[in-house]
């Protein structure tokens, strides 16, 4: 005969038992969610760095391939190349009375437009640009087949440029050039001259961080370009890119020229590292046509609050005009950005 057996009670949880539960959870999260921010921030560290040294080395295959010149515009008011994704019948058309820096111009416009997925024909173009000084990434971005936008230009932290650059794959940036911009930026030594010649002049730094200036000499002519690996003379300490901000180390993105800043860097010598701008470079300069006296190379940070030029405002209260260092590297190709007492003499 079946007999009944009781129910068996089901006990529950306490109040106190689910707090207890409750904060033993929350204490693992408080310990954990630092290790994990720190691997996030590792990696994106790791990104940034990888993406630098893919540039660099495609900079070097560049050279090996083009009798060591490093990557740069190349077309002139007089002849033009062609580019190697340019569909057949359809050459470029140089205004007469172009002169060379616009001809330059006119080569990262048609780099732009011919490399940009989708097909943007809209990109503007301009008179009087340098191109050289935020584009020098496009012609190496022809000689590597590469799209445009191409992610590995963008840090990971470099959040309006990767909206940019999605805002561009989804057909939408019109005119706009940034989109197809870079992160990482070539120092002036890659495509200028190593010091002031009368004839020929030389770009610097005029009123903030985003404005320069090209004396041309009594030549009245652009000497841009044409470098060559060959003119490095310390390639293991000297800066070939950099980013223009510390976006990884600092509590918001901070000019690399501020004492705290620690931006990420691409070395002559294809390797990467991580700089404190003012305890690890020398000061910068620049080397006049006549004499041996240092003129300074400062940088004065410029905030704008809108605009694609918008950027973060100074971080505290230490003055914005800073040694540009390794932007303005004294003796250029032949200086030295780290470990050197005295970086660069004239005649050495």
């Amino acid at each position: 005969m079946p007999h009944a057996t009781a129910p068996r009670s089901r006990r529950a949880f306490t109040l106190i038992e689910l707090l207890v539960v409750i904060a033993i959870i929350a204490l693992l999260v408080g310990i954990l969610l630092p290790s994990l921010n720190k691997a996030r921030k590792q990696a994106k560290v790791a990104i940034c760095l990888t993406n630098q040294r893919q540039l660099l080395l495609g900079a070097l295959n560049y050279s090996a391939d083009f009798k060591d010149r490093f990557p740069g515009f190349t077309w002139t008011a007089g002849t033009v190349t062609p580019g190697n994704n340019r569909p057949p019948g359809t050459p470029p058309v140089i205004p007469a009375g172009t002169n060379d820096l616009n001809a330059a111009g006119i080569q990262a416009q048609d780099i732009m437009r011919r490399n940009s997925k989708p097909q943007n024909n809209q990109v503007a173009g301009f008179t009087n640009w340098i191109p050289h000084i935020r584009y020098s990434h496009l012609p190496l971005v022809d000689y590597l087949a590469s799209r445009l936008p191409e992610p590995m230009l963008a840090c990971p932290e470099h959040f309006d440029l990767k909206l940019q650059q999605e805002r561009a794959q989804r057909g939408q940036s019109g005119a706009e050039i940034y989109p197809y911009s870079s992160t990482y930026n070539f120092v002036p030594a890659f495509y200028t001259r190593d010091k002031f010649t009368a004839g020929g002049g030389r770009l610097e730094q005029a009123g903030n961080h985003l404005t320069f200036f090209y004396g041309p000499g009594t030549g009245n002519s652009y000497a841009l370009g044409k470098r060559r690996v060959s003119d490095i003379r310390y390639p293991s300490r000297k800066v070939w890119l950099y980013d223009e901000f510390d976006r990884h180390f600092a509590r918001r993105p901070s000019y690399y020229t501020h004492r705290d800043s620690k931006p990420t860097v691409g070395m002559m010598d294809g390797s990467v590292r991580i700089l404190a701008t003012q305890a690890d470079v020398n000061l910068g300069g620049y080397w006049p046509d006549t004499g041996t006296m240092r003129r300074i190379a400062p940088i004065t940070y410029g905030f704008s609050a809108a605009g694609f030029l918008a950027n973060t405002p100074w971080p505290d209260n230490s003055s914005p005009t800073q040694d540009g260092r390794f932007r303005w590297t004294l003796g250029g190709l032949q200086g030295i950005d780290i470990n050197g007492v005295v970086p660069f003499r004239p005649g050495q």
